[in-house]
């Protein structure tokens, strides 16, 4: 498994776009916990002030390590199109430049060279959700009221959670990638599809049709839905604070789906 991470690691470690996209992501991880905190020191300090709008933000439970998980891989769920585009961008230069061909023509099959793509997925999901686990430490003994052990392992279950809708994004990515080939078309149909179409759908589904459950099979959506938004219980809400099995059911049908969609695309097309 290390050898063919490696080669997928060789292929990316010199192009710009790898470094530019995986930097902003490791960026954003950072600043996005900070700068709300710094956000509702602000909201606090008004709400000190002689003009005095009533506001004490730091009665919000944002960091509580009952919350923290949850509030964390929801919100970084909406950046996993960092590592998608890593994938997608990866797979349209392999068929742009030859190197999926030259890799099949010296020695590697079609089955390895799957397993190299879905090890690399792997690789980059991993990392990134210890990255997410470290900030949320930090950030928990920062800022969370209370820091006993207890508290900090109640929801993990968002991490392993926010593992897997990395690995599902990035298999979508590598499928569009497989089946269009040219990055720059691969990348316009991927948004074009997850803006306007998908998200026109899923609310003429839902609250148009009222066929929430419909709603829920669209691909995107279900890959979202099984961490569920936390924000809502803020505003006094009725919110889910755990991972949803039926949810996580459909992701996980998906994620095979797509899976053997892109070894089928890997093995049945002429690499040569």
């Amino acid at each position: 498994m290390l050898r063919l991470i490696s080669i997928e690691f060789f292929k990316l470690r010199y192009t710009r776009y790898f470094w530019a996209l995986a930097g902003l992501f490791l960026v954003l991880l950072i600043a996005i916990p900070v700068g709300a905190h710094e956000f509702l020191d602000y909201l606090t300090d008004i709400g000190e002030s002689p003009i005095n709008i009533g506001i004490d933000a730091n009665q919000i439970p944002l960091y509580d390590f009952i919350d923290l998980w949850q509030n964390l891989t929801w919100v970084y769920s909406s950046f996993s199109v960092f590592l998608g585009f890593i994938m997608l961008i990866s797979i349209g230069n392999e068929f742009s430049y030859g190197t999926i061909k030259q890799n099949v023509i010296d020695g590697l099959s079609p089955t390895e060279l799957f397993l190299s793509k879905l090890s690399f997925i792997g690789a980059m999901s991993l990392i990134a959700t210890v990255a997410v686990f470290l900030i949320g430490l930090a950030c928990g003994y920062l800022w969370s009221p209370v820091t006993e052990v207890a508290f900090i392992v109640k929801h993990l279950e968002f991490l392993p959670a926010y593992f897997f809708h990395l690995c599902a994004f990035q298999l979508l990515c590598l499928c569009v990638g497989l089946v269009v080939k040219r990055t720059g078309i691969a990348l316009a149909l991927l948004l074009f599809y997850i803006f306007p179409i998908e998200f026109i759908a899923v609310r003429v589904t839902e609250y148009g049709w009222k066929m929430p459950w419909l709603a829920d099979l669209y691909p995107i959506n279900a890959l979202n839905n099984f961490i569920p938004n936390p924000f809502p219980k803020y505003i006094l809400k009725e919110t889910l604070t755990t991972v949803q099995f039926p949810e996580l059911g459909i992701a996980v049908g998906y994620t095979v789906i797509l899976g053997l969609l892109a070894f089928w695309l890997l093995a049945k097309r002429d690499l040569r």
